[in-house]
């Protein structure tokens, strides 16, 4: 892995289910995040190291696939 990692990550707009999806804002979910780099960026269903929110996997796997998408692609461009 490149050594990069997150330090944080802030949902900013969402308009998912109240009580259910739109947990994904919260610091249980986001906290999950912090340190990792992009190779454990993924639900531990799929192998990662993220819990998905209960009753919103869905709107957790696309969390997360945003966040390793954003991250491989600045990892790209700083290492150019």
């Amino acid at each position: 892995d490149s050594g990069f990692g997150i330090k944080d990550i802030s949902i900013l707009s969402q308009t998912e289910t109240p009580g259910l999806g739109s947990r994904i804002t919260e610091s249980s979910f986001t906290d999950q995040f912090k340190g990792l780099s992009a190779s454990d960026i993924a639900l531990k269903v799929d192998g990662g190291k993220i819990d998905a929110v209960t009753g919103a996997t869905i709107s957790s796997r696309a969390v997360v696939n945003a966040i390793k998408k954003k991250m491989v692609e600045i990892i790209d461009s700083l290492e150019k």
